[in-house]
């Protein structure tokens, strides 16, 4: 019995000397290849990637059949368990951006930016898909839940854009708040060392130099100790207000600290809902009130959407002192 002509084919591609071709009823190996094509890609390769790396294109398809791939647009593949904005973004025929990117690198970005999904392509790239559908071909601007972005990356990206690329677009799109509190959280180290900053010092260099002057009062308002962007969204209010002197990150006993100690008398605290327990924050509150200390807490609705009113109290609590 002659072979089957794919293993015929296979056997010619080595001698040869090409790369060799996967042909077997096993697909741990081929399977092994692809991860290993999506892992040098960010998770998203084009088919020519799988086959200059020894799979088939029936085998690809095959994979994609397994569930081992996924394929948002012809001839793209994508790791199954990419968030499913890169591969919205995919589908459109870019990658990723701007606060879209800026919420996958792990900083926070403003409540509504899941609205739109920001997707960077080529500046004059055409046969854009609807991110929900690889069929249905649009133009730009014709797809309400896309903002599309199409100024040249410093860097080359994968399914999204890299940190430096998503802050640069984040000046752009984003009210100047968000700018800096997306910068502090990429500055910011944690006081345990559990992890390096998102954005290193080489790379902030790099942003700052690139970063158009007419964003860089932002700049002036970074403060990486801070460690949420309620802490931000308070300090920056602060010094608009023209309301202090105040010290964050201030320490009323050697074993306790408070977000801010404005005027050397009043505590301003930022209560996400993750981080703060009523009981104990009242314990604490008493216990700095007989150094002292009067403190105010704000939530993060009070702080994300009424910040005039949280600056007012403020304001008001020091008039009374």
């Amino acid at each position: 019995m002659d072979p089957p002509p794919q293993a015929a084919r296979a056997r010619s591609l080595r001698r040869r000397g090409t790369l060799p071709v996967v042909y077997h009823h096993d697909w741990s190996e081929a399977d092994g290849i692809a991860h290993q094509v999506l892992a040098e890609r960010g998770g998203v390769a084009h088919i020519s990637a799988f086959r200059s790396a020894g799979l088939t294109k029936n085998q690809v398809a095959a994979l994609f059949r397994r569930g081992v791939l996924e394929r948002p647009r012809n001839g793209w593949y994508v790791d199954p368990a990419l968030p499913w904005q890169v591969k919205r973004a995919v589908r459109v025929g870019g990658v990723a951006a701007c606060i879209t990117a800026a919420g996958l690198w792990g900083l926070p970005v403003p409540h509504d930016a899941h609205k739109l999904l920001h997707v960077h392509v080529e500046e004059h790239g055409t046969r854009l898909r609807h991110n929900r559908d690889n069929t249905w071909i649009v133009h730009s601007g014709d797809d309400a839940e896309v903002l599309l972005h199409r100024r040249a990356l410093t860097e080359a990206a994968s399914g999204r854009v890299g940190v430096v690329d998503a802050l640069l677009q984040l000046a752009w799109c984003a009210p100047i708040e968000w700018l800096v509190v997306a910068i502090d959280a990429a500055l910011h180290r944690p006081l345990d060392g559990s992890r390096e900053p998102i954005l290193s010092d080489e790379q902030y260099e790099r942003f700052v130099a690139l970063l158009p002057r007419r964003f860089h009062e932002a700049l002036e308002l970074v403060d990486p100790s801070a460690e949420s962007p309620l802490e931000t969204l308070i300090r920056i209010g602060l010094v608009r207000r023209r309301i202090g002197p105040f010290v964050p990150q201030f320490r009323p006993t050697p074993s306790s600290r408070v977000d801010f100690l404005v005027l050397g008398r009043l505590i301003i605290e930022a209560d996400g809902a993750a981080t703060h327990d009523p009981a104990r924050d009242a314990i604490r509150d008493a216990e700095h009130l007989r150094l002292g200390y009067r403190t105010l807490r704000f939530g993060y609705d009070e702080i994300v959407f009424d910040i005039e009113a949280v600056l007012d109290r403020i304001e008001a609590a020091l008039r009374s002192l």
